[in-house]
């Protein structure tokens, strides 16, 4: 080599080394002071016009609130995308999504899916895997409380590592039964969409009618448009009151509900979180007049003061408000990073993948009497929330307008399988 070349090599290496050193001089939030980085997926409706992005920016907000780290380790947030262009989650996308998940060796909690036959699907994976699965929109209560041959196939090691912050489905059936009683509904004909979520309200809420005063006269499914009409026909003919649909597939919820609506207007029309979205609400036209609503977010102004203030930040930042569930996704980052934390043992840097997770596990599963922006809250030997509340609403302008908050009494949570 020359000398000329020698020299050059010395310069680039001097210049290096000093770029190293002043980068390794930063300030305690500089991404140089963390030594690994351990990654949180968040897999959503990220299309369909159903909230997933908010979804997704409610946990990077959650992770930017803690300086994008827990002692020296970074947290990067991953979203991915669970559906297909109308907002209906996909089988395989959702596969893809865990086993990402489950392959990547920085991977500590997944949260998602919104969709409850979505996480379904993703469970075994991720339980496989060891990896912590905290929803914020899935429902259904069989994924905490399986069957045992359901229990088998979605934890497949027999260990918990699924849990939730949103209230489960025997709260939102009696927070239904709750508001139907209170708008008059004596008869009510249910319809479900097929869906994990959609059938097993249908069962919860026919479970709970059972020790109120609601009749139900007639239930039947819906998984496609050409159903419709022949199943509005059932609906109006049966002489119910109301009508539950209880799914999340908007374009049906939409159609049977104009449907109905158009044979007989004076049939109440209820839906659960699933229909909530601000898409699904603006679509619906003069049907909103007789619409009615539970879901577990409230307006701005009725959370602690920490989801007031992820409320107000979200709107400065984006120039609009977030989808109203994503308080949920925002405290579910909250609560898998504070469970991070809490689970470290000794050194995070140098701490085994394998351990981590287990320990942040079990930091989740031990969450008791939580300060956060829901409220306080504990997650009980199933990974259920024990918030109990429901936002009983009607839709105006293509809005969600709360009567009132719906607290359900334990007299009415029916726990059985």
């Amino acid at each position: 080599m020359s000398n000329v070349s020698s020299r050059a090599a010395v310069a680039a290496a001097l210049i290096l080394a000093l770029t190293a050193l002043v980068s390794g001089c930063g300030g305690g939030d500089d991404e140089s002071d963390t030594s690994r980085t351990l990654r949180i997926y968040v897999s959503q409706p990220l299309k369909g016009d159903r909230g997933g992005d908010d979804m997704v920016r409610a946990v990077e907000i959650a992770a930017e609130d803690e300086g994008n780290r827990v002692d020296s380790a970074a947290i990067e947030v991953v979203g991915l995308n669970d559906s297909d262009e109308s907002g209906k989650w996909v089988a395989s996308l959702v596969r893809r999504n865990a086993r990402m998940a489950a392959a990547d060796e920085t991977a500590i909690a997944y949260i998602g899916d919104f969709d409850s036959g979505a996480s379904e699907v993703a469970m075994p994976i991720l339980n496989r895997a060891g990896i912590l699965q905290v929803s914020s929109g899935s429902t259904a209560v069989k994924l905490t409380k399986p069957a045992p041959e359901i229990g088998e196939r979605i934890r497949p090691t027999g260990i918990r590592t699924f849990g939730r912050v949103v209230p489960n489905d025997n709260v939102q059936a009696a927070a239904l039964a709750l508001f139907m009683d209170e708008e008059s509904v004596n008869e009510v004909f249910i319809v479900d969409d097929g869906d994990t979520y959609g059938r097993g309200l249908r069962y919860r809420f026919e479970e709970v009618a059972r020790y109120t005063d609601i009749e139900i006269n007639g239930a039947t499914e819906v998984t496609r448009e050409a159903q419709i009409g022949n199943v509005a026909k059932r609906v109006t003919a049966s002489g119910a009151d109301a009508l539950l649909f209880a799914g999340s597939n908007l374009d049906l919820a939409r159609d049977l509900f104009e449907t109905v609506h158009r044979d007989n207007n004076f049939i109440k029309l209820f839906g659960g979180d699933g229909i909530s979205f601000s898409s699904f609400l603006r679509s619906i036209g003069d049907t909103a007049l007789d619409t009615y609503i539970t879901a577990p977010q409230l307006p701005a102004g009725n959370y602690a003061q920490s989801g007031e203030s992820f409320l107000r930040g979200f709107k400065e930042r984006y120039d609009r408000p977030a989808e109203p569930m994503a308080v949920f996704a925002y405290e579910a980052g909250r609560v898998v990073i504070d469970s991070i934390r809490r689970g470290a043992r000794g050194n995070i840097a140098t701490e085994p993948i394998d351990a981590l997770r287990i320990n942040t596990r079990n930091a989740f599963f031990d969450v008791s009497e939580r300060a956060s922006p829901l409220g306080s809250y504990s997650i009980d030997a199933n990974g259920d929330t024990t918030l109990t509340f429901y936002g009983a609403y009607r839709v105006e302008d293509g809005e969600l307008v709360l009567g009132r908050t719906i607290d359900v009494p334990p007299s009415l949570l029916r726990e059985d399988e």
